[in-house]
Order: structure tokens, then C-alpha cells, then sequence
């Protein structure tokens, strides 16, 4: 909501938001554009007296905001529809979808775009590191987001790429995630069939071949324009055979706008990274990375690609249980050999996990100063510490950096 805040700032609008909390780095963005945030779940003045309600999907009835907006009949919009509304418009859209790899792939696009002087707009997950922003809003034609399939809003719920009505999809992959409001893979699948079936036979889907999934998907029907990724052996400044993947699906989306696969392969060689997605701390006596990875197929990729760059070295873990479905213990019969090859993994949750119990590899504990201690005390016998969570990881990183001087 941070990205989509910015936007409507850009747009010319005053912007205000409200959250029972925010942090790093979207609470810095926010700081940066000078909108203010109400820390409340209460009904703030700036509810009572705005023109119109942006509502996120972590909302639901019963939430004394959501009662006052419908009782008050005040006007309010999802934020996916708002951004089809008044930012997509005219727009053509990329859209960056898929379980994993949307953030870096989307990332990828923008980089290739810009050094290919098309200046585009974005709205992404994370931040764009080298505008250490979300979000941009330029007057060129193109614009680049990222679609996820988590539902809309507490009265829309389908997924929000729904409504984003691009002119070239990137479906990176399908797996089974979010269940909280997925009961099965075929569910996911659904929301990605609603998308398809809108799209004209003048748009384009980019996807990765012999991904089943995928291809059951558009098995259901598909009217588009069919692109696989290109595929590449190394490419200059990546490593990771996932991130090799992403390569090949932000080149083959370049190429719907006649961007050519050398033109890409030179911008990417000025690709400086994502925010969290594999991020090198700056540590002086061991190697820190800092990840999102938060589901075993992606736990299994960022440790992949750490041992294919750092080949011989020790690995322990930093892996914070958080998402809904990890909570659930949706993924528990895939969690513990997604961390094979490392030595030790220090799971930290905030909330009572009942799936997982101790070994002499898997250390779990609740209290976060804790289990910064003791990844600080394992240092000594260790190389590479990898810290993954889909949530704020500045904490740990702040005690990490206290401790290692």
C-alpha cells in the first residue's frame, strides 16, 4: 500500500494513511514523501474527513474503520482497482505474476526498460534498489507491476491481478501458497484463468516452458500471444539458477515491445539487485545475506544459489516462520529438506507453531534478541549466515552488526 500511497501522491492527491503498524523500508518511503501515517485502528480525523477510501485487504468486516466507511457511505475503492482505474488506464501493462520470482523478475524488466531509454512506471513489491523506491510514475506509455493472487479486498475477492488487464503476462510459476484463502492449487489456478480469459489475442503470455502447472493453466483456455523464457547458462552479475530463470522470463517480456535479447543481456550487466532478495549485508567477519524467501521452493533456491557462489563454505540459517501458510504448517511436509546442506537453522516465531519440534539442526525459539545471540555466537564456526523472513529483518541485522564489530 506504501507504492500505491506514492502513486496517488504523485497523481497530485493528499495522501494519508492508516495502519496498526508499518516498517522498513516502507515505513521510510512513507517518511520520504511526507504522508502521514496513523499508528491506530481507530477512526482517525483524517478518515472522517477525506474524499475517498483506499482499502487494503488485510481488512475485514467486523474492523471499526471498515463499519465506519460502510455506515457513513463514504466512497472507497480496493487499491488494485483504483490503480486500473486511474493509473492503468492508458497504459500498456506488464504485468509480473507467479509464486515465486515476481519481485526480482519485475525488477529485471524495469532495469532492462530504463537502460533502453522507455522510462517506464512500476509499482513493485519490494523496492526498486536503485531508486530505492516501490513505485514510479513517469509519462512514458509503459508500465510495470507486479500481480499477485492474493485476493483484492474484504468485498472483492478475487485475486489482484485481476484487474490489471495486461498487455504481457509473465507467469514465472504456479505452486500451492496462501492458504488462508486457497484450499488447493486448482483454486490458484482459477484466479489466473478469470485473468486469461480477459485478455485479447493482440496481448501476450511469457511463461516457462514445462512447468506443469502453467500449462495445465492454459490447458483451460488461453487467447493470447504463447512466449517461453528464453534460457541462459550464465548471465554477468547473476547468480542462481532461479535467477537465471528470471533472466530469461524479463528478457522474453522485453521482446513483446521489440527489445532485443543483446540490448537486455547489456542492461542487465548494470543489474545491481533487489531489496532482500539475496542482499549482501555488509559484515566484516562473516558473509550476511538478507532474503524473503518465506516457502521451501524458494528456501531451496536461495541456498542453491549461495553454494553455487560461495562453493566449500559453511551455511547456517536465519528463518523466521510468518507467513499464514507457514504458520499453518501447509508446507510442513517439504520444510525440513528444503534446508538440506546447511549446518543449522534458527527458526524464530512470534506465533505458537505446533507442526515443529527441535533436532540437533533445527533450533526454534520466540524471542528475537535470543536468537540473535545465538546466530551471533554460531559466527565462529561458521561462514554464511542467510536471513529469511517475508517480514522486517532490520532488527536482527541491527544486532547482528552491534555484536560483530
Amino acid at each position: 500500500m506504501a507504492g500505491l500511497a506514492g502513486l496517488a501522491a504523485e497523481k497530485g492527491h493528499k495522501v494519508t494513511g492508516q495502519d496498526k503498524s508499518y516498517y522498513p523500508p516502507m515505513s521510510a518511503q512513507l517518511k520520504n514523501l511526507g504522508i502521514k501515517e496513523n499508528l491506530t485502528e481507530d477512526i482517525s480525523d483524517d478518515l472522517r474527513n477525506c474524499d475517498l477510501v483506499i482499502i487494503g485487504n488485510s481488512l475485514s468486516r467486523g474492523n471499526k474503520c471498515v463499519e465506519y466507511i460502510l455506515d457513513k457511505n463514504l466512497n472507497y475503492y480496493s487499491g488494485p482497482e483504483w490503480i486500473k482505474k486511474f493509473i492503468l488506464n492508458d497504459k500498456f501493462v506488464f504485468v509480473i505474476s507467479g509464486t515465486h520470482g515476481k519481485t526480482t523478475t519485475t525488477s529485471m524488466l524495469i532495469k532492462i526498460l530504463k537502460e533502453n531509454s522507455f522510462d517506464p512506471s512500476y509499482l513493485l513489491g519490494g523496492m526498486y534498489k536503485e531508486d530505492n523506491v516501490s513505485y514510479k510514475l513517469t509519462s512514458s506509455k509503459y508500465f510495470i507491476i507486479e500481480g499477485d493472487e492474493y485476493d483484492t479486498a474484504f468485498f472483492d475477492k478475487r485475486s489482484k491481478f485481476v484487474h490489471y488487464e495486461p498487455n504481457t503476462l509473465v507467469i514465472n510459476n504456479i505452486e500451492f501458497d496462501h492458504s488462508d484463502i486457497f484450499e488447493n492449487i486448482n483454486q490458484i489456478k482459477k484466479q489466473f484463468h478469470y485473468l486469461i480469459r480477459t485478455m485479447s489475442s493482440k496481448t501476450n503470455i511469457v511463461y516457462k516452458e514445462n512447468d506443469k502447472n502453467v500449462q495445465s493453466l492454459l490447458d483451460m483456455g488461453c487467447w493470447s500471444k504463447i512466449i517461453t523464457f528464453k534460457k541462459f547458462d550464465a548471465v554477468p552479475n547473476i547468480f542462481g539458477d532461479h535467477n537465471l530463470e528470471n533472466c530469461g522470463a524479463a528478457i522474453s517480456a522485453a521482446e513483446t515491445i521489440g527489445i532485443n535479447v543483446e540490448s537486455s543481456l547489456n542492461a542487465l550487466k548494470k543489474f545491481t539487485g533487489v531489496k532482500r532478495r539475496l542482499e549482501l549485508v555488509k559484515i566484516d567477519k562473516f558473509i550476511l545475506y538478507d532474503d524473503f524467501a518465506h516457502h521451501p521452493t524458494a528456501v531451496k533456491a536461495t541456498i542453491s544459489a549461495v553454494k553455487q557462489k560461495h562453493p566449500g563454505l559453511s551455511i547456517n540459517i536465519f528463518f523466521e516462520i510468518r507467513s499464514n501458510s507457514m504458520v499453518a504448517g501447509t508446507h510442513k511436509d517439504y520444510f525440513l529438506e528444503s534446508f538440506d546442506g546447511v549446518n543449522s537453522v534458527y527458526v524464530y516465531s512470534s506465533k505458537k507453531i505446533k507442526w515443529l519440534k527441535p533436532t540437533n539442526k533445527i533450533k526454534i525459539f520466540d524471542n528475537i534478541d535470543t536468537v540473535a545471540k545465538e546466530i551471533i555466537s554460531s559466527t565462529e564456526n561458521v561462514d554464511i549466515v542467510i536471513l529469511m523472513s517475508n517480514g522486517d529483518t532490520s532488527h536482527i541485522i541491527n544486532k547482528i552488526k552491534d555484536n560483530a564489530k
